[in-house]
């Protein structure tokens, strides 16, 4: 298994990494716009959904709660 330690670096590495696809995905959509290439604009829709999923995936661990049920 995977310390906190180890969990919170991979996370901070799905942010940086799904982030950049993002910013990359939106350049190439303003990039072939231009040009009207659709197989750019589907490879950079599928750079900005794979960095949305990243992004989301990056959050808390909602598997894990701080506070037990019967506490609630």
């Amino acid at each position: 298994m995977v310390d906190s330690r180890g969990k919170s670096v991979g996370r901070y590495l799905m942010r940086l990494v799904g982030g950049v696809a993002v910013i990359l995905g939106l350049l190439g959509i303003f990039g072939t716009l231009a040009d009207g290439n659709l197989v750019g604009i589907v490879l950079s829709l599928v750079f900005i959904g794979g960095g949305v999923f990243l992004l989301k995936r990056s959050g808390p661990d909602k598997r894990t709660d701080s506070v037990p049920r019967a506490a609630r």
